[in-house]
């Protein structure tokens, strides 16, 4: 596999946004920031859900997760849709799993499952 290759996990909240970052454990109406289910379905009040990092770890590429602010800084897109999931070539984007998709996952299980398909198929494409 290309090492310039790298999975991206672009969040709905900005790093400065202290509450945006816990806003994961509040219930609905406690925050006026933003929720960000891929943030939800990825950590747990305490960090990192186990099986998410054990994923990230065992994935053939490398990841990132960035928040809003970031990956509007690093990329020059004012306006993305997000939470998204992309596959990174160089400097283009490859749209893996879409916001209203990611929205959808009820559990971090089925993420890893769709982002695992997801993957497999866009570098059988690629490759085939």
């Amino acid at each position: 596999m290309s090492p310039e290759r790298t999975l991206l996990f672009v969040f709905n909240i900005n790093t400065g946004n202290l509450s945006g970052r816990t806003d994961y454990h509040q219930s609905p109406g406690t925050t006026k920031e933003p929720r960000c289910h891929l943030f939800e379905l990825i950590f747990s009040p305490v960090g990192m859900k186990k099986g998410w990092k054990r994923f990230l770890n065992e994935l053939p590429l490398p990841s990132r997760l960035l928040f809003l602010d970031e990956f509007q800084v690093e990329f020059g897109i004012a306006r993305p849709s997000v939470p998204v999931v992309y596959l990174q070539s160089a400097k283009s984007l490859q749209e893996l799993i879409t916001t209203d998709e990611l929205q959808q996952i009820p559990s971090t299980d089925l993420l890893i499952d769709l982002v695992t398909r997801r993957l497999h198929d866009a570098l059988h494409y690629e490759n085939g």
